[in-house]
């Protein structure tokens, strides 16, 4: 799962821009001898069983990123933000910009301190209007030459670290290691006989609107979903007591209420008796965001979020440990087998 992971991570994937990921995603599920069938908006969907309740597996395949909205005269680049990144991580930042010529570096510089005239300016903080990327040209005739046009998309630069051994440090745990976990959890369910028809869906455009999604609900209306997501923690520091403490280490977390959706506390009672059963640990939370699960609970399914407790979302430094990433796809395959031997015994 680690090395998986961490190769996914490096992919680059931003919304709309999905191509190089959900390439990736299709190799591994080619190999294992599965079809895998992409629909028009670009999701990926792969199948097991035919007969029984249907339940969708979904995580988001897209990322957080940038766009070329223009190219300066001085040879800079005018960007826009693809999903929601906060303007302070913007800059001082390394980029890589997918070009028609392959892979450019440039950099979101900061103003330094030594030029700066005014005694409040170190306070501001820089809008993402206000910022450019530096490609070490000067000119736009010498960009272009790089291959830079304009909606080109570019990533932060991906640097993977650990913490205590076993938590995962970089940008694009969201929702990376979901796509992992479904991966990994049809490797477990491909070999069985499963009285349920499985579907995996590894989703397009989750950060600007859950649009993937909606075309999943409107094209499948399963009986069940689980969105495998991030859920962020509240277990750092300076992220304050307005929600519960949901812990890094913890194990798989339910996201029962967020800003788009209400789970199923049918399924949670269920949930709740499987990994007992189980012996996986189990945490239940609230929070903002949104997932996959809401736009698909909306045709029907009952709904289940089940997220991957994550320290500093939607930043360079999202955190979460690999036991709980093993842990979720451990515990998806009891809830597979659950509602199949569920729906034998009716």
């Amino acid at each position: 799962m680690k090395e998986l992971l961490e190769e996914m991570i490096r992919i680059p994937g931003v919304s709309g821009y999905e191509d190089s990921i959900r390439r990736y995603i299709r190799e591994k599920v080619e190999e294992m001898g599965l079809s895998v069938n992409e629909d028009n908006i670009g999701n990926l969907l792969a199948t097991v069983g035919s007969k029984g309740p249907h339940i969708v597996f979904i995580a988001h395949m897209d990322e957080l990123g940038l766009v070329v909205t223009n190219i300066e005269e001085d040879g800079s680049l005018r960007i826009r933000k693809v999903g929601g990144i906060d303007d302070r991580t913007l800059v001082g930042r390394v980029v890589e910009i997918a070009t028609r010529k392959g892979k450019v570096s440039g950099v979101l510089g900061l103003k330094p301190p030594h030029l700066m005239t005014e005694n409040d300016e170190r306070k501001k903080v820089i809008n993402w209007e206000d910022v450019r990327v530096d490609v070490g040209t000067r000119s736009r005739k010498e960009t272009e030459a790089l291959g830079i046009r304009t909606l080109d998309a570019m990533v932060f630069k991906k640097d993977i670290e650990y913490i205590r051994g076993e938590v995962m440090c970089a940008r694009g745990i969201d929702d990376r290691a979901g796509c992992a976990i479904l991966i990994d959890l049809l490797k477990r369910v491909r070999g069985k006989k499963l009285a349920a028809r499985l579907t995996f869906v590894w989703s397009v455009q989750e950060e600007i609107g859950l649009r993937g999604a909606k075309v999943i609900g409107f094209q499948l209306q399963p009986d069940y979903v689980f969105a495998v997501d991030t859920m962020t923690t509240t277990d750092g520091p300076m992220q304050g007591n307005t929600y519960e403490k949901i812990l890094i280490g913890g194990g798989p977390a339910l996201r029962m209420f967020d800003s788009a959706a209400i789970a199923s506390p049918k399924l949670r009672k269920m949930i709740e008796g499987v990994a007992k059963r189980g012996k996986i640990s189990l945490q239940a939370g609230s929070g903002g965001g949104a997932t996959d699960g809401a736009a698909i609970q909306e045709f029907g399914a009952l709904a289940m979020p089940i997220g991957i407790p994550m320290k500093y979302t939607h930043s360079p430094t999202e955190c979460a440990s690999l036991k709980d990433i093993r842990d979720t796809s451990r515990l998806l395959m009891l809830i597979a087998e659950h509602i199949s031997k569920s729906s034998k015994a009716g």
